[in-house]
């Protein structure tokens, strides 16, 4: 006979509870996270600098899928600026990009200072070696997204685990979350349902002690929420969670005693306050970097109108398969790039109308309100009454909607579409109500289905070729089978089918890349090391924007690079009456332009090429550089000038670049 009273009975008991219990998925998450870390492995774009140098040749740390130009925001900034952050040792002010640029605005980087504390995620770049965090980071953001969908579920509905699970790998894998696969994306998202959970727990903690602890970790998710410092998407995720969350404070007022209940309320105001306190010391200690920003030329301060976004656009996230081929990702013409094109798999607006009547049976019924799916169906209306009605300018003020570009604002309807699913499948949960019958739902299906069918249908007449027959029909079997599926209460199967469905939708997009040495070990990278150690004094100029980056990302002063805000001061030296200030005071990627004709002296002019880049034409050994302290150029064709020696010719497959030292 077994004996279960003994050690070993207790340990397989123990072991058969933790496979059962809510942990066994995040333990798995956190293997796969770890394992991806120990093995370097991140999904950065960063091998189109190897394509930029070797062309066509092999890439030897690409293991899976290949690099995405598109994704130029992480992979020709973020990422470099990252490693610009290792050479200099992790500084909040890193001094090698011209006169000393603040990275604790605008930037996704590693510092050390207080405020790092708050975004945890660069966290692992003090204590880890530098690819071993930049793989921990990259995967740590998704790893995050996904246990806040997870816990999220658990906590309205405490049973259902794999619901939850597949519902939070769904939303990770979605179009957008992948396109916009960034920290400011991702942790807009998470910190939202973070937030929402801390609630939760906290309104239904009987201990003082525990309540407490639940309001610090409300105090803390807030700030991390609002250092993320990218309105457009925190305002949108904001938007998506506040009526959850006023409906269930409405809610537990009948649910606590009023005594608890105050006590609870309590604990979220003093949750609030210091998450203010918190946030007002970052502002404060950094006022005059925020104003420049806020008084830039570009991105400036944008107000964005009601109304005219593109309906064929809103419903088409189940045509985002083609968006992962840049053939037919060029048909889709809406926005400029498959980026600004994605768009999240929309469930809950084909939720709503069983959801209102799921409302008005539970109304009859008991005589009670489900405000948090009342309001979260109500907003879900209003976003999409804002995307279409023009001249509502006052209820975007009221709103903060008129700080959020409608391509932006994809974000916060993806985010209610996963919060009203819960929600919708929670009130589904309360076996009172009782199961719609299996033919309503097969007829209401069938209702789903003919309207994906005719969304589609628009698609393609806007977009010939976009999508072929056979991706046509598949495409419009997921979205009803969810539907189906959560009707009939199969919601772990429906969870299941929309995550196949968004898998399929996104596995191509990223790469699958070992470490980031094709930044760092790379032979032009170590030239500018081993002059910059010769010379750490001098400031280095570039005439590529493929290399931008280069000089501060190995440890030299430059003034080339991506400059997050404008340093009006620098610029105005070449134009002290501020007569191309509209040029240079901006967000921009910045290099050179030097002037070959040596019988002609020009004075430094900039120009703009797009919104966020800006030529500076100059004479390689005029006063501008020399000013600057420029001793260094970088160029990808020869110069003639008799001041200039040709330190060193740095050659590649597909690439040639000459490295001059200003005598």
């Amino acid at each position: 006979m077994n004996d279960d009273t003994g050690p070993r009975g207790r340990t397989t008991r123990a072991g058969g509870r933790f496979v059962r219990g809510i942990w066994l998925f995040p333990a798995l998450l956190t293997v796969v996270l770890l394992g991806l870390t120990a093995l370097q492995i991140n999904g950065s774009s960063v091998g189109m600098v190897h394509t930029m140098f070797y062309g066509t040749q092999p890439d030897p740390d690409l293991l899976f899928n290949n690099p995405q130009g598109i994704r130029a925001d992480e992979w020709n900034v973020n990422t470099q600026i990252t490693v610009a952050q290792e050479a200099a040792n992790y500084p909040r002010i890193n001094p090698n990009v011209g006169q000393g640029e603040d990275i604790s605005l605008i930037r996704d980087v590693p510092y050390k200072e207080w405020s790092a504390v708050f975004k945890p995620h660069n966290l692992a770049f003090l204590v880890l070696p530098f690819d071993f965090a930049f793989a921990f980071k990259w995967w740590l953001m998704g790893y995050l997204l996904i246990l806040s969908c997870y816990f999220f579920v658990l906590a309205l509905m405490p049973g259902q685990r794999w619901f939850a699970a597949g519902l939070g790998l769904a939303l990770f894998f979605s179009p957008f979350a992948q396109w916009w696969y960034q920290y400011v994306t991702l942790s807009s998202m998470y910190y939202a349902l973070f937030a929402a959970t801390a609630l939760i727990l906290l309104m239904r903690s009987k201990r003082l002690l525990t309540t407490i602890g639940w309001g610090a970790l409300l105090a803390y998710v807030l700030t991390c929420f609002a250092l993320v410092l990218y309105p457009p998407f925190q305002v949108a995720c904001a938007l998506a969670v506040a009526p959850f969350a006023v409906g269930f404070l409405i809610e537990q007022r009948r649910a606590l005693p009023g005594r608890l209940l105050l006590r609870q309320l309590s604990v979220v105001v003093a949750s609030l306050a210091v998450a203010g306190a918190l946030i007002g010391a970052f502002v404060a200690t950094r006022m005059t970097v925020i104003e420049t920003i806020q008084n830039t030329a570009y991105p400036g301060k944008r107000v964005v109108e009601s109304g005219n976004f593109a309906f064929v656009h809103l419903f088409s996230g189940h045509t985002s398969l083609n968006l992962q081929f840049s053939a037919k990702a060029e048909l889709y013409k809406v926005m400029s790039n498959q980026s600004e094109n994605s768009n999240f798999l929309l469930v809950f607006p084909f939720l709503v109308v069983p959801s209102v009547f799921l409302l008005i049976k539970l109304y009859r019924a008991q005589r009670i309100i489900d405000w948090p799916l009342l309001l979260v169906s109500i907003t879900l209306l209003g976003s999409l009454v804002w995307l279409f009605v023009p001249n509502l300018e006052l209820l975007g003020k009221i709103l903060f909607l008129n700080l959020v570009p409608h391509a932006r604002l994809l974000i916060g309807i993806g985010l209610l579409s996963f919060v009203g699913v819960v929600l919708f499948v929670r009130r589904l949960l309360d076996e009172r109500l009782g199961l719609p019958s299996r033919k309503l739902v097969i007829a209401y299906t069938l209702v789903v289905l003919l309207a994906q069918a005719l969304l589609t249908l628009q698609v393609e007449r806007a977009f010939p070729d976009y999508m072929q027959d056979r991706g046509l029909v598949l495409s419009l079997i997921p979205i009803p089978l969810v539907v189906f599926l959560l009707l009939r209460r199969r919601f772990a199967w429906g969870a299941a089918v929309l995550l196949v469905f968004s898998v399929a939708m996104t596995a191509f997009i990223h790469p699958l890349y070992r470490g980031t040495e094709v930044l760092t070990r790379t032979p032009l990278a170590e030239s500018i090391r081993a002059i910059e150690a010769e010379d750490p004094d001098a400031s280095w100029a570039i005439e590529s924007g493929g290399v931008q980056n280069f000089a501060y990302m190995n440890g030299a002063r430059s003034l080339s690079g991506v400059y997050g805000y404008p340093q009006l001061d620098l610029w105005r030296t070449a134009d002290p009456q501020g007569e191309q200030d509209f040029i240079y005071n901006r967000y921009a990627h910045v290099w050179f332009v030097f002037d070959r004709d040596p019988a002609k002296t020009v004075p430094t002019k900039y120009a703009l090429g797009t919104s966020d880049h800006f030529e500076i034409t100059t004479e390689p050994c005029g006063d501008f550089l020399r000013q600057h302290q420029a001793r260094y150029l970088l160029t990808v064709e020869p110069l003639n000038e008799p001041c200039l020696e040709l330190r060193e010719t740095v050659r590649y497959p597909a690439a040639t670049f000459q490295i001059y030292k200003v005598r």
